[in-house]
């Protein structure tokens, strides 16, 4: 069972509080979800299309460099989605959880937080820093990893308020707690209505290292918040 998070600082209005999630760690109950009806601004055609487009070869070789930590696959067994530093490994090290996030063409230098599933949703990170969702693969490693930060606040913009913005071919670093550095490039983003969101094209498996990036966007409504979430899709460099 996953327990309640803990109480957070009251953020402004552009909480993340609509973003689905599937059943990802036991007990928890798998959010029903429609088909997504509303998408724009992806010019790829759809977030499935992206997730698709950013499982691609990366765009230029992986350096060489012989401190590079390779990404590798628990065996099965033991620990389920939280791998115990001391758990044998097929191939060698995980990387370390994310620690920092760059994204220079949108004004990012932040620290990253684990976040954590709670029934429906993940919780939201701190005011200034991003969140990552620690049931999901981590940076460097194959699958998608998946970021969120606040559009805005009560005192003006948020950590993510440019990253709708971000065009194809703009990078992005995040650093782990070991030191590693793994860069990405975007590939292109969709705008989503958040009872629609595309869990599987979120969440779903990549045989590549992904980072999806997730932030609020849309019209705003007093009371509800943003109606959509803005989806950013980056694939391995």
């Amino acid at each position: 069972m996953v327990r309640r998070p803990p109480r957070r600082r009251q953020a402004g209005p552009g909480l993340i509080l609509a973003i689905a999630l599937p059943a990802l760690a036991a007990g928890l109950t798998a959010v029903a979800l429609s088909q997504h009806r509303h998408a724009v601004g992806h010019p790829h055609g759809s977030p499935a299309a992206l997730a698709r487009l950013a499982d691609l070869t990366p765009a230029r070789p992986m350096p060489s460099d012989g401190h590079r930590l390779h990404a590798v696959i628990a065996e099965p067994g033991t620990a389920g989605l939280r791998i115990d530093p001391l758990e044998r490994l097929a191939g060698g090290l995980r990387p370390a959880t994310p620690a920092r996030i760059s994204i220079p063409a949108a004004g990012v230098d932040a620290a990253v937080d684990e976040v954590r599933v709670r029934r429906g949703g993940v919780e939201v990170p701190e005011i200034g820093r991003a969140g990552w969702v620690d049931t999901g693969p981590r940076p460097g490693e194959p699958g998608r990893a998946v970021m969120i930060g606040h559009l805005d606040t009560h005192e003006g913009p948020g950590l993510f308020a440019r990253v709708p913005k971000l065009k194809r071919g703009q990078e992005i670093a995040v650093v782990d707690a070991r030191g590693g550095v793994h860069r990405y490039d975007v590939v292109g983003s969709a705008e989503i209505e958040k009872r629609s969101f595309p869990a599987e094209a979120v969440y779903g498996p990549s045989r590549r290292p992904v980072l999806v990036l997730i932030t609020c966007g849309g019209p705003y409504r007093p009371g509800r918040g943003y109606r959509d979430n803005i989806l950013v899709y980056a694939r391995a460099a």
